[in-house]
């Protein structure tokens, strides 16, 4: 649970990382890539991967990865034939490592379970899309909720809930990107374009843009209604439809595991909202 005094904290005047803080993020994407063997690093970068040396370094010097020799036998490394004999050295995750990549997955799973239910509601009518789900997306389709939550009458409001909760929401929206798989390593990308563009400046004013436009809690409201409470409110709110749809969910998935077309709808639904966390539900402000 967090302490009264991380809770109603300002929303900062400035987003902006640092280099050191980005270079965090864009090296524990690199172990991601590693974890889930997107890539291999031998250990001379050339081409694009060049900008990856800084990760690489940063990642070596936290013994996160360590330099292993191999024998390739005609494997092929990044795209380059190898000899039958010739001996190579990469790359290879530790254990850290891999605990580090398990609990940044475990924060993120927690995010969508907690936070997306944010993503879109009414503030006029204190309504949730997520309200909603399970009797549009069973009864009419896919498309149809999603014409549902494309509807202008939706507010996201992911932002300023975390910043009241006292969390950094820079940390999810930089893996948000990510679960978009721009920067995934491909066969077609023989350049790894992926690479360069992970390590340029465009990720982060894409950031920024979305810190930006999101609302400001502290602006929410009005004298008969202090932006504490407001918030506060639509965080119970929200908690209070997350658990419900939850039960609906686990009741439907009890009685049939597959609808035809929408088993990608209901596997994301799983994973995301599957644990019942109780603690969250009797104290959603503070936890």
């Amino acid at each position: 649970m967090k302490k009264e005094n991380e809770v109603g904290l300002p929303t900062p005047k400035n987003w902006s990382l640092t280099d050191e803080q980005k270079l965090n993020y864009q090296s524990l994407y690199i172990l991601f890539l590693m974890t889930e063997e997107k890539v291999v690093f031998p250990n001379f970068l050339g081409g694009n991967l060049k900008y990856v040396q800084e990760a690489v370094d940063l990642l070596e010097n936290k013994k996160l990865i360590v330099q292993t020799e191999i024998i390739t036998e005609g494997k092929k490394i990044l795209g380059v034939s190898m000899e039958k004999d010739d001996v190579e050295w990469i790359f290879e995750l530790t254990d850290t490592a891999r605990e580090v990549v398990e609990e940044s997955r475990k924060r993120y799973r927690e995010f969508l379970a907690f936070y997306d239910i944010f993503a879109h509601v009414d503030p006029t009518t204190g309504e949730f899309a997520m309200g909603q789900f399970k009797n549009i997306l069973l009864d009419e389709g896919k498309a149809a909720w999603q014409s549902y939550k494309n509807q202008d009458r939706w507010v996201d409001y992911r932002v300023p809930v975390l910043v009241y909760k006292g969390i950094d929401p820079r940390e999810f929206i930089f893996f948000s990107f990510m679960e978009e798989g721009r920067f995934i390593p491909t066969k077609e990308d023989t350049e790894h374009e992926w690479a360069k563009n992970l390590f340029l400046d465009t990720l982060w004013d894409e950031i920024y843009m979305v810190l930006g436009s999101a609302p400001i809690w502290e602006e929410q409201g009005d004298d008969e209604n202090p932006p504490a409470e407001i918030m506060e409110t639509i965080i119970v709110q929200g908690a209070k439809v997350l658990k419900k749809q939850n039960k609906k969910l686990q009741k439907f998935i009890k009685k049939q595991d597959e609808i035809i077309g929408l088993e990608e709808e209901m596997e994301k639904m799983k994973a995301n909202h599957q644990t019942d966390y109780d603690d969250y539900y009797d104290n959603p402000v503070y936890y």
